[in-house]
């Protein structure tokens, strides 16, 4: 089958080759079922940003020109379960928003809004904020994959850099509240093996934009901030390096990290957060 996207050669043959039909097919039955609703199919994510792996998952951020209906909600979710039914990674692994194009550009109100939002490997909606947000709206108009519809530049304009250096600065602080409410804890989401390792991989990269202006992959965060941090956080930037590795089978989010390395994490997180004033935007 010749499957061909606008743009075609930013999908990755691997290390998924089945991807591409996987998202051949997700398209097409967007398409169908929002018809001239329908603005755009992106990929955004690290898909977008090149350092697509075993392990990430794949985001996508569809652009409509109104709000879903009842009817619209209802066949989505079916869609997304006839794609999770697919026997193969990618098909499982499909996390992301539907926007109106008004909420797109509603700057005064990015980050409020909950969007109509699939979880990672979920088949159900839920309403979230969770790509209603300043990075992610970067990611879409400076390296989105434009699958089906308008290219990005051609629907939104190019992000503040203040605006994305203030959204970082506050997720820093929020995420380091809930990694502390939980550091004690009976397992959690932060202080499992999963969690922590996604901590300190995150608050690298955050520094990594607050520093470029630019959103890019965790990979690309890590390998700047083993070269800025101070060096006694290169130890642990490479131990959770290496725990990101097959997080896919979903087995380091039910294990508790160690707790020394928890208190650790939050040191580096401390550490992180008191660098980030210091750069001039």
């Amino acid at each position: 089958m010749n499957i061909k996207f606008l743009d075609d050669t930013r999908v990755p043959d691997h290390p998924y080759p089945e991807l591409r039909e996987v998202l051949y097919t997700f398209v097409n039955e967007i398409t169908a079922e929002l018809a001239e609703n329908l603005i755009g199919v992106y990929l955004v994510g690290s898909i977008a940003t090149g350092d697509f792996d075993l392990d990430s998952d794949i985001d996508f951020l569809v652009v409509t020109n109104t709000e879903l209906t009842e009817k619209n909600i209802e066949s989505l979710q079916e869609i997304q379960a006839k794609i999770y039914d697919i026997d193969c990674y990618p098909a499982k692994h499909l996390e992301g928003s539907y926007i109106s194009i008004g909420d797109l550009n509603n700057w005064p109100k990015v980050g409020e809004k909950e969007l109509y939002y699939f979880d990672n490997g979920s088949t159900t909606f839920e309403q979230s904020t969770h790509d209603n947000k300043w990075h992610v709206r970067w990611i879409l108009r400076e390296r989105g994959i434009t699958l089906t519809g308008q290219k990005p530049e051609q629907i939104t304009q190019s992000i503040p850099r203040h605006e994305l250096s203030n959204e970082i600065k506050t997720t820093m602080l929020e995420e380091m509240k809930a990694f502390e409410n939980e550091i004690n804890r009976p397992r959690c989401y932060w202080n499992s093996r999963f969690g922590q390792s996604f901590a300190v991989l995150t608050y690298c990269r955050m520094l990594h934009t607050l520093h470029t202006g630019t959103v890019q992959s965790k990979k690309a965060g890590v390998k700047w901030a083993r070269q800025f941090v101070e060096p006694k956080w290169v130890n642990i930037i490479d131990q959770a390096w290496k725990e990101r590795e097959g997080v896919r089978f979903l087995e380091k989010i039910r294990q508790r990290a160690e707790q020394a390395l928890l208190y650790e994490t939050l040191e580096f997180i401390k550490y992180a957060i008191a660098q980030k004033d210091n750069v001039e935007v």
